[in-house]
């Protein structure tokens, strides 16, 4: 299934602009009023999941990772410190594809019971 929507700029409320599904055309207004709430909670979700980890990355890692390497002059542990940035981002980018994943599952087994 693939989701298409845009956000309106005033109250930040998104509106499902299309769903593609093999089905007959979708009732868009249908959709959005039963969606629109799950769309903005995974979107809460999402922002919240990558605030958490940019906050802890700075104070747990990253910043005793710059004291320790300026004291103990080393510059290894930076390069360590940036290959375990890219895993810990693609865990949670992954815990973030998990949400999208389980509203677009509600999404199509309410639009194919229809």
């Amino acid at each position: 299934m693939d989701l298409r929507y845009t956000e309106n700029k005033y109250d930040a409320k998104p509106t499902i602009t299309k769903v593609y599904d093999d089905g007959p055309e979708v009732d868009l207004e249908a959709v959005n009023k039963k969606y629109r709430d799950d769309l903005r909670d995974a979107q809460r979700s999402i922002n919240g999941n990558r605030l958490v980890m940019l906050i802890f990355y700075m104070v747990f890692v990253f910043l005793p990772a710059i004291l320790i390497s300026v004291f103990q002059n080393n510059i290894l542990l930076l390069g360590s410190i940036f290959v375990f940035t890219i895993f810990v981002y693609f865990i949670v980018e992954t815990v973030n594809q998990v949400e999208i994943n389980k509203l677009l599952y509600k999404m199509d087994d309410y639009l194919g019971g229809h």
